[in-house]
């Protein structure tokens, strides 16, 4: 076994925390028809009209629009309010194909959009937000060229892919990419692989991703058999995309955050989406924060109470975490994150889910709930809300409407106590065999740091050391040009296994995420009024217990708790400069991150790797 020496990895030991408690058309047109006009105009009602009778005719023989696949789920932004937000899902489009390659071409916007009544400049993809909704299968690769129209440097990461041999098609800019300038283009080829499962995509440069730059990506099985999900029947899918949503600029948010006057504390958000759709109580404005709001209706889901549903939940939240409850229904947790199996018990209330975490779901109605009034719960956790928003509604109630002719309720509030599932409670399932010892052993340190030498602004940190991103990428650089904010661990110049400790010294939690790997948790620990922080390279029994090398969780985005320890495994086997990093959106901009160097040169890094060159090239292009 190698182990590396703390100190060598450490720089200058562990942080000092923040001392707090977190805890229009014309009116009218006039038409004039000459003979040849008319002669058009026959020739365009006949050809519709055989149109209508083709589509008839595909419907009836089940093949659809010409049997096509469904590649995009897609819906118009300023769909009406009131509307359903739920996004239809169409594996049989996909399970039963052969693989193939995906080309799709995206048009990047910003617009003045109103996607809970409250005016937002967004960031849209065709014309969409969220973004279109990829649905692939296993094996596919997607080919996507991006045009940026927006007016601001942007970039896109493929949130739970391990974009095996695209290291730099993984999209954090600094580390494997250059931002796409406005006006510029990039073609992005994504391999899926054998992964299956629920993934998403969202900007990886600045804070864009709190303005919307984000959209879902649903990759089905297309194995009938020898899987656990194939074990529960459902009947449809649909997809949930949920989280906090601030009004302001995620730019002006993140400003309030890294500012003295802040003391590290969190902007609280003023609302939440599905899908990209809400409802703001504009009654509820607070006179410090003005905004341009119209009053609309609540968005519902409608669900057919006959059918059980697969729900794919996305959190994606700049902060909080969520919880799921349907009073009249059974909620049970088949996979986590990207379509990992795990053990749960069904219950009609779930969470907390934190950004960036996903979970799939089966629905099943209750015998009784057979009535209209059925209900979607969403709460908003309120772990990091310590400025108060009194214009924030944290727990929110969604109509699920099963389609009759009655108009969908809008009552708020829960009505029953229903039981919880806590995503703390999930199991994994048994291995084959233990995890193998570790060949390299790490450990981190993370925490807001708020102190005088840096004027009370508030920054990210990972050992002492706060990310910023560097002009040319670190893939297509040496180690000996990557400056003093970047903390990259080596794991050597061959496949091996990769223990991680990090330990968390903040007051609060934090999610977790891992580039380009699943990993396994062997370890947790929640804090018990102190720093209860776990050393490797000590003998000493972990605080939180022996690990779980027999059935520990596979993730992809891990939740650290409050004064607490998480300690994960992953076997570092493909090549690539990997990012590590907070997924709370203020954290991880102000400097929570860090990243792994798997393969490669201790001093070269992977500068001569072909997708340091196509870096290089394409950063070129740009000056």
């Amino acid at each position: 076994m190698v182990d590396i020496e703390r100190a060598s990895f450490l720089r200058g030991g562990h942080a000092t925390p923040r001392m707090q408690n977190r805890g229009g058309a014309p009116k009218s047109c006039r038409f004039q028809f000459d003979l040849k006009s008319r002669s058009i105009l026959a020739v365009v009602l006949i050809s519709f009209l055989f149109v209508i009778i083709l589509i008839v005719n595909l419907h009836a023989t089940g093949l659809g629009l010409g049997g096509l696949p469904h590649f995009d789920s897609i819906r118009p932004s300023g769909s009406a309010h009131g509307s359903d937000f739920g996004l239809a899902l169409h594996p049989e489009d996909h399970v039963d194909r052969d693989a193939t390659t995906q080309h799709h071409s995206w048009i990047v916007t910003k617009s003045l959009l109103s996607p809970d009544g409250v005016g937002k400049y967004v960031f849209q993809i065709n014309d969409q937000f969220p973004g279109p909704t990829i649905e692939a299968r296993s094996g596919d690769v997607l080919e996507i060229e991006v045009l940026n129209l927006s007016e601001e440097s942007i970039s896109i990461h493929w949130h739970g892919l391990h974009m095996r041999g695209a290291n730099d098609m993984d999209g954090p800019v600094g580390l494997t990419q250059c931002a796409i300038p406005p006006g510029g283009k990039y073609h992005y080829k994504v391999p899926i692989g054998d992964q299956a499962g629920t993934f998403w995509y969202h900007a990886h440069s600045e804070a864009h991703r709190g303005d919307g730059l984000y959209g879902g990506l649903i990759v089905h099985d297309p194995h009938p058999s020898g899987s656990s999900t194939h074990e529960i029947e459902y009947d449809a899918e649909t997809l949930l995309m949920i989280g906090d949503w601030y009004h302001p600029q995620s730019v002006d948010v993140l400003a309030k955050f890294m500012s003295f006057k802040s003391e590290g504390f969190e902007p609280c958000p003023d609302s939440l989406l599905i899908n990209g759709m809400g409802k703001f109580e504009c009654s509820h404005a607070v006179p410090s924060q003005p905004v341009n709001c119209t009053e609309v209706s609540k968005p519902h889901l409608k669900l057919d109470k006959r059918l059980r549903y697969r729900l794919r939940v996305v959190n994606v939240g700049s902060m909080a975490g969520i919880t799921l409850t349907v009073p009249d229904a059974l909620l049970h947790i088949i996979t986590i994150d990207g379509g990992l199996p795990v053990i749960a018990k069904p219950a009609a209330s779930v969470g907390i889910l934190y950004p960036a975490e996903r979970m799939d779901m089966i629905l099943t109605w209750e015998a009784e709930a057979t009535g209209d009034d059925t209900e979607l719960h969403v709460e908003l956790d309120d772990e990091y809300f310590m400025e108060p928003n009194h214009a924030l509604e944290r727990i929110q109630s969604f109509t699920i409407w099963s389609g009759t002719l009655q108009k969908p309720s809008t009552k708020d509030g829960t009505d029953k106590n229903p039981t919880l599932f806590s995503l703390g409670e999930i199991q994994g399932l048994e291995l084959p065999q233990p995890l193998p010892d570790p060949d390299h052993k790490f450990m981190v340190w993370s925490v807001v740091e708020v102190l005088d030498h840096n004027h009370g602004i508030p920054q990210g940190v990972v050992n002492r050391t706060s990310w910023q991103a560097q002009s040319t990428p670190l893939l297509a650089l040496p180690r000996d040009e990557w400056d003093e904010h970047q903390l990259v661990a080596w794991t050597g110049p061959s496949t091996s296994w990769v223990e991680l400790t990090i330990n968390n010294i903040d007051g609060t939690g934090h999610p977790f995420h891992l580039h380009g790997h699943n990993f396994y948790v062997i370890g947790s620990h929640a804090g018990n009024g102190g720093w209860d922080y776990y050393n490797p390279y000590n003998n000493a029994e972990p605080r939180g217990g022996p690990f779980n090398l027999h059935s520990p969780l596979q993730k992809d985005t891990v939740y650290v708790p409050a004064y607490g320890y998480v300690v994960i495994r992953f076997l570092a086997d493909h090549e690539g400069i990997w990012a590590l990093h907070c997924h709370i959106l203020w954290h991880q901009a102000s400097g929570m991150s860090m990243a792994f160097q798997v393969f490669g040169d201790e001093h070269q890094a992977l500068s001569e790797s072909e997708g340091a060159s196509r870096v290089r090239e394409y950063c070129a292009s740009l000056k």
